[in-house]
């Protein structure tokens, strides 16, 4: 059997510039390049440190099936984002991320893993996808 590699992970949304803003400056993704499609916008993004992986935001197709509404939409807390779908991320500077989601606004909610080591911080992007960024760097040892 043929070793597969996550090539992209796609998101669709109503607001394509909203939601690309919103990985940029929160999770420092970056743009790349992308092909241009006849009636409907897109916009591929990828983080510095893992270029083979792709966040792919679609237009959302209006014609299409409704929306299923996200736990975020629904205003389910944070706290609930652990057992149910979400994106993660680790971060160094794990406490210098979470001052910036506070400075923010950013409903939020944290917990650190039975090791005593390794803190989370969930949250939702703004069409209510649930993130997750996990602590990772030598100096988050609390």
């Amino acid at each position: 059997m043929a070793t597969l590699q996550l090539n992209h992970i796609a998101r669709e949304t109503s607001d394509v510039a909203r939601l690309a803003a919103f990985y940029e400056v929160v999770l420092g993704f970056e743009r790349v390049p992308s092909p241009t499609y006849s009636g409907f916008q897109v916009a591929w993004l990828r983080l510095p440190g893992s270029p083979d992986v792709a966040l792919h935001l679609i237009e959302r197709d209006p014609a299409a099936a409704p929306v299923a509404v996200g736990p975020g939409a629904e205003g389910a807390p944070p706290s609930q984002l652990p057992r149910r779908h979400h994106l993660a991320f680790s971060v160094a500077d794990y406490d210098g991320f979470v001052t910036g989601l506070r400075t923010r606004g950013t409903e939020l909610f944290e917990k650190t893993q039975p090791d005593g080591r390794t803190r989370q911080v969930f949250f939702f992007d703004p069409d209510g996808n649930g993130l997750e960024v996990t602590s990772s760097g030598a100096g988050d040892d609390k």
